[in-house]
């Protein structure tokens, strides 16, 4: 974080000197943060999810059990220049009210989508990472996250696919120990008009 606020600072504090050459070092600074800084074509993915959702949402409590069905709503927007998709969820979860923020991004450093969760219901942070398909339209990321009812940590994987009649499908398996996966959640997400 550090490193990218210096170079963040040297964007701001070089032209506003009026400084007109810069060392060789300083170029390469500059070269890298609009290498890492600047969006580019995995970018336009992002904005696939923009807008305003009523969402189908299935949970599984166990496998081979029937799926809780309830409704949500989702309110998604490109921001920071189409560097991050903002996704704000809504439904109502054991009778309450249950919110939720997602931070979906494509990360130059890493070269791969990071996705970052938080809801009303729990202090923990949740992310995700993957790739996208060769179509385009099928996003698989994993990530280890905290498990409050075991005190441990959970495997998950998630599956966005983009649907051909512009939906698209939210998917969450727990992976267990023995690498098996238990689908826990489904959404799916259709456009308001």
């Amino acid at each position: 974080f550090f490193i990218l606020f210096s170079l963040a600072a040297l964007l701001l504090v070089f032209p506003a000197a009026g400084y007109q050459q810069k060392s060789a070092e300083e170029k390469q600074m500059m070269e890298m943060l609009k290498k890492y800084g600047m969006p580019d074509k995995n970018h336009d993915f992002l904005k696939k999810y923009a807008g305003d959702w009523d969402v189908e949402t299935k949970n599984w409590a166990q496998p081979g059990t029937e799926p809780a069905i309830g409704k949500a709503t989702l309110k998604n927007q490109v921001i920071f220049d189409g560097r991050y998709v903002k996704c704000q969820f809504e439904s109502v979860m054991m009778g309450q009210t249950f919110k939720g923020l997602e931070i979906i991004g494509y990360d130059l450093f890493q070269n791969k989508y990071v996705t970052f969760w938080i809801d009303s219901m729990s202090t923990n942070f949740y992310l995700t990472s993957g790739t996208l398909d060769a179509s385009g339209k099928v996003l698989t990321e994993t990530g280890t996250w905290p498990d409050p009812l075991t005190g441990k940590t959970q495997k998950v994987k998630n599956v966005t696919t983009f649907l051909e009649d512009g939906k698209y499908r939210f998917e969450m398996f727990m992976v267990m120990p023995d690498d098996k996966e238990f689908k826990s959640m489904e959404l799916l997400a259709t456009r308001k008009m």
